[in-house]
């Protein structure tokens, strides 16, 4: 880990264009700007670990992290991936106790902090921008409670329930359908999908093979939206009998 000083007028211009800090005044993020710095994270880099103190909270400037918790046999679970212009640690933030989650950088990862005594005296002054916070933090306790009732489903319903939820948090239309823009590993997408790595590949296998996706790279392209749906929506024989 290593701390750069940015170029101002470069940080400052991506706040304004492309997270929900465009929305205050140009006094407001200047403010913002100047009390907040850049962290760089190599590829597993730890970002935070749930337990520090919430003092701050981060937008990725640059890569790619994952939001995790570990449980008490040392599995990992991943709740989400943030790219850029996506918001961490603002939970914290919020209320000021420690940490909830680890964040670990996927790939190099450049983030703008922004400590808790600076941030909250701009939001309290700018409502919109605390609305909008709290939209954040509500859209990803929405993802969570899926994850949660997904963990129910047979392993290719929770797949392909698990990839429709990475699609519309982080696809792009193309001419082939949908790409995901996360370059995963088999396991970081297993640990999203509470998949073995072994039944993720058995998973993208068949998904290839029925046609419903491509690979490009380790990126994830659905060129059959409505079979993907079709399949999110497969009962496991449990589920038929109780029906």
């Amino acid at each position: 880990m290593s701390t750069t000083p940015p170029s101002l007028d470069r940080t400052r211009t991506f706040l304004k264009n492309s997270t929900f800090f465009g929305n205050l005044s140009d006094a407001a993020l200047d403010v913002l700007v100047r009390k907040g710095h850049t962290k760089k994270y190599a590829k597993n880099g730890v970002v935070c670990r749930r337990g520090d103190p919430g003092d701050s909270m981060m937008i990725i400037l640059s890569g790619l992290v994952k939001i995790t918790n570990t449980m008490a046999d040392g599995k990992e679970i991943v709740l989400s991936f943030l790219g850029i212009g996506d918001l961490a640690g603002e939970i914290a933030v919020l209320d000021g106790r420690e940490r909830t989650a680890n964040v670990v950088a996927i790939e190099d990862a450049e983030v703008f902090v922004i400590h808790r005594r600076d941030v909250l005296p701009v939001l309290n002054t700018y409502p919109a921008g605390m609305l909008e916070v709290i939209e954040i933090l509500c859209e990803k306790l929405r993802a969570a409670s899926l994850i949660i009732e997904d963990s129910t489903c047979e392993m290719q319903a929770r797949g392909a329930r698990g990839l429709l939820r990475l699609a519309q948090q982080h696809g792009v239309k193309i001419k082939e359908g949908i790409r995901i823009d996360l370059n995963l590993s088999q396991t970081d997408l297993g640990n999203y999908l509470g998949l073995s790595r072994a039944n993720v590949s058995r998973l993208l296998t068949h998904l290839r093979g029925s046609g419903v996706i491509t690979m490009e790279g380790n990126k994830i392209i659905i060129t059959d939206e409505n079979d993907l749906v079709a399949a999110s929506e497969q009962m496991s024989e449990a589920d038929r009998e109780r029906n």
